[in-house]
């Protein structure tokens, strides 16, 4: 889960939804392969699927003792994490190996930037190093990678994913000294790309529903939306996190991205 608290209530938002709005935001996404062989359904796909290996955990959210709060994909135990990683991998590999290879490169850099170490990381690690070396291995027998396609496809799921998550943990609206710490200078990375003049993208809202980006990475104005539950903590006092989960309907979030010329 992706989880934040306003107003007296945990906002939660499903990975998997995080994941098909990522996706969503690829599709609109200024720049596209070079290259008429490209890869790009096998790219979107996988931006969109990146996170399927939450679909079943994100059913019934865990409590957090400790933290007296529902486990988020933050603090979520390493061990079944990494296998519900694995498993999410396996399904997008039966779909496009490219795609696992992309993706599997994403949780590596995650890893990376946690700091985490367990003896199961490394385990994991070899595993993906393995399941990466096989294929490009096999894909260098029937469509060879470039390494300018792989670099700039990494870089599209890191921003899609960034800015997916920035929606589902900030309140639409925000004031800048109340966002998420990760991304008040920006998205890191997004200075790759060639239309930013190596210039970080940058975002700020204008009112609750809109959301200015500069540079603007979309060919055009863009209305997103994802569902997510605000389960009241008084309700997760008096009966518990999963039936309080469970009984709380589901709202739509519904977003425009828009170029600070045109807000």
């Amino acid at each position: 889960m992706i989880c934040r608290e306003h107003d007296g209530a945990i906002v939660m938002v499903k990975q998997h939804d995080h994941g098909k709005l990522a996706g969503e935001l690829a599709i609109w996404f200024k720049e596209e392969h070079v290259p008429e062989e490209g890869r790009r359904d096998e790219v979107l796909w996988a931006v969109a699927e990146h996170d399927r290996g939450w679909i079943d955990l994100d059913e019934t959210p865990f409590w957090n003792d400790a933290e007296h709060a529902p486990y988020s994909f933050i603090d979520f135990p390493v061990v079944p994490k990494l296998t519900f990683y694995k498993r999410g991998l396996d399904e997008i590999e039966a779909r496009t190996p490219y795609g696992a290879l992309l993706c599997s490169l994403h949780f590596e850099r995650l890893i990376k930037i946690s700091g985490l170490d367990y003896p199961e990381l490394t385990l994991y690690q070899e595993h993906e190093e393995e399941r990466r070396s096989r294929i490009h291995r096999e894909l260098e027998v029937s469509k060879p990678i470039g390494e300018d396609e792989l670099y700039y496809d990494a870089r599209l799921l890191e921003f899609c994913d960034d800015l997916s998550l920035y929606l589902a943990l900030n309140e639409p609206g925000s004031p800048k000294s109340e966002e998420h710490p990760w991304w008040r200078e920006g998205f890191s990375g997004s200075e790759d790309f060639s239309f930013t003049s190596g210039r970080t993208i940058t975002v700020e809202w204008k009112d609750k529903s809109t959301l200015v980006l500069d540079p603007f990475p979309f060919k055009k104005t863009v209305e997103v939306a994802f569902m997510l539950k605000r389960v009241q903590q008084s309700e997760i006092a008096k009966r518990g996190i999963a039936p309080a989960y469970r009984d709380t309907p589901e709202e739509e979030c519904r977003i425009v991205l828009t170029a600070l010329n045109e807000s």
